[in-house]
This record gives structure tokens, sequence and C-alpha cells, in this order.
């Protein structure tokens, strides 16, 4: 773990990334995009490259609502290593790694297919682990630094959450559909 003043200062690095942070749209033809679908990795297109991890689709009724749970990613590894045994990390390619943050959000199929792309298929087993983690794990402390970072991603997704969330429930509400998970 890195610790004091080098903590500090990757946060203050990371906190002037987030006031320049812009979501970028994804410009590619229909032949090189992916289809989103359960258990892909996929990066964030802005201008500070983050990670989404999609782990499944909620479901509506009979048809799919569009709306993906995705777990998010950094490549900010010494602000997400707050735990003491260390946090899943994962490695894309040949040295590239990445850690898991200890939360989720709703995407929705537009939203992924307009500000991210595919990186690569991860192993379901694996998701599953790593969601079953954020979900039982126990966040530091919003007084020390690491906490403070969880909070900034958090606040930053947020609207993206609820945006997508919104629209799939709008999706529900005009089809009749009853939601089942």
């Amino acid at each position: 773990m890195v610790k004091g003043v080098r903590l500090t200062s990757v946060y203050k690095l990371f906190k002037e990334k987030v006031k320049e942070f812009q979501l970028i749209s994804v410009e590619s033809d229909d032949q090189s995009k992916v289809k989103v679908k359960p258990y892909q990795l996929r990066m964030l297109s802005c201008n500070m490259p983050d990670y989404w991890l999609i782990t499944m689709e909620a479901e509506s009724g009979a048809s799919g609502l569009g709306l993906y749970k995705v777990l998010v990613l950094t490549e900010d590894i010494c602000l997400a290593d707050f735990q003491k045994g260390g946090v899943p990390l994962l490695r894309i390619g040949g040295a590239h790694v990445v850690a898991c943050l200890p939360f989720w959000i709703y995407l929705t199929e537009g939203f992924l297919e307009k500000y991210s792309v595919y990186v690569t298929d991860i192993d379901r087993g694996l998701a599953e682990c790593l969601l079953r983690w954020a979900m039982w794990v126990k966040l530091p402390s919003e007084r020390s630094v690491r906490g403070k970072y969880l909070r900034d991603v958090m606040e930053l997704t947020s609207s993206w959450n609820f945006t997508s969330i919104l629209e799939a429930v709008d999706r529900v509400e005009c089809s009749n559909e009853v939601i089942v998970q």
C-alpha cells in the first residue's frame, strides 16, 4: 500500500483530472462495434480512462430492459487499494492492471455503446466473484484519502446511473411490463 504524502499527492492529481473530466462519444463504424453483453470489459471513452465490467442485464418480463449492472474498475490502483489484504486486480493484455472498486452502477445499452469501447470478454465466474466482493466489502472511512477517492468516483458516476435507471423505468412504464429483477 502507498502511504502518506505520496498517496495524498496522487489523490490531488486525481482531483485535478476530475475537474477537466469529459466524456467522449465513441466514433466508429458499425463493423467495428461489439454488441454490449454481460461479462465484457469495456473502457470508458474520456480524458481519464476507467473501465467497466458488465456483470448482468436487468430483466423485465419477457424482454430485456437494455439496463446493465456494471462494476467500476480503475487504473488508480494506489487509491483503490483500501483493504488490508488488497483489492481484486485484473491484468488486461500484457502488463496493464486495473483495480476493482467496491460498488456498481446501472447503465443503459445506449450509454455503453455511445461512451465505451469493447476491450475483452471476462470469465463469468470471475465477474460473479468480483460482484460478490463488491457487495460484501466494507468501504473505508470517508475521512481517509482512499474513502474520499471512492466517494468522488461514486459521485462522478451517479448521474449516469440515475439517468440510466430512469430511462429503463420509463421504457417499462411505456410497455406496461412489471420489473422482475
